[in-house]
């Protein structure tokens, strides 16, 4: 299961669609499953995230 990281309140949680803490509909990004809400340049998986989140 993928998790999930609050752009406004850091809030780290399993829905992609709304902040169970702060109800913010938008802006919740998906985090690396090895390395959390911090990408690692060296990791395949952040990078494939960081382009997909960029819209690239």
């Amino acid at each position: 299961m993928s998790r999930f990281q609050c752009v406004d309140c850091d809030h780290e949680h399993h829905t992609a669609v709304s902040c169970p803490r702060c109800r913010q509909l938008r802006g919740q990004v998906e985090v690396c499953r090895s390395h959390g809400a911090r990408p690692l340049a060296r990791c395949g998986a952040c990078r494939t995230l960081a382009r997909s989140q960029a819209g690239i």
